[in-house]
């Protein structure tokens, strides 16, 4: 598995949904999209629990791009799992940043963390990763910050909740956990602020 082709795919495949979001302004598209891709890969799990050598073709084939522990779902799944939920649940502006977040909160934690990471927090997890989320999604945040009509300190929080998350050794992949909390967050601070 090579950390950066994982993560570009990621980034380019993860901000599918909340770029049209942002662009149509139309919530069905992205569901469309999503559901799509979350059949796709509810496909390719039972294939691959009942037959595994489709899973090890894959691998062989694509194996830079995705990675699993034998018997669990795949990160992509946890992640269009999770895209799903977001927009199906959550208000536009919830949704797109917490989408974005999720997305490149993983980028960000990964490059940086595999390649500077040396003050270890938790297995697999370093100071230097949960600053290079942080980056990268404040990058983000201000990109979208003009077309997102949230507060500057929720999308902040957002930010910052979406690091903690990821850094955090829970039992759910974080590619479920991230993205579900950060949106929870940010709708709870935006209604009690």
């Amino acid at each position: 598995m090579v950390m950066w082709r994982r993560k570009t795919y990621r980034i380019i495949m993860g901000s599918i949904a909340p770029l049209i979001y942002l662009l149509t302004d139309s919530i069905f598209y992205p569901l469309v999209i999503s559901s799509f891709f979350l059949t796709l890969l509810l496909s390719l799990e039972f294939e691959r629990w009942k037959n595994p050598s489709v899973w090890d073709y894959i691998l062989k084939k694509y194996g830079k791009i995705f990675k699993s522990p034998p018997g669990k779902l795949i990160g992509d799944t946890y992640f269009m799992l999770a895209t799903f939920i977001i927009l199906f649940i959550f208000e536009k502006n919830i949704a797109i940043p917490s989408l974005f977040f999720l997305v490149f909160e993983d980028a960000g934690s990964g490059i940086i963390g595999s390649k500077f990471g040396k003050t270890k927090i938790f297995v697999g997890k370093s100071i230097e990763g949960l600053i290079g989320g942080i980056i990268f999604n404040l990058i983000i945040m201000l990109l979208i910050f003009k077309f997102i009509d949230l507060p500057f300190y929720i999308l902040l929080s957002g930010v910052l909740i979406s690091a903690f998350v990821e850094i955090l050794p829970f039992k759910i992949d974080d590619n479920l956990t991230v993205g579900l909390i950060t949106s929870i967050g940010m709708y709870l601070l935006n209604k009690i602020i």
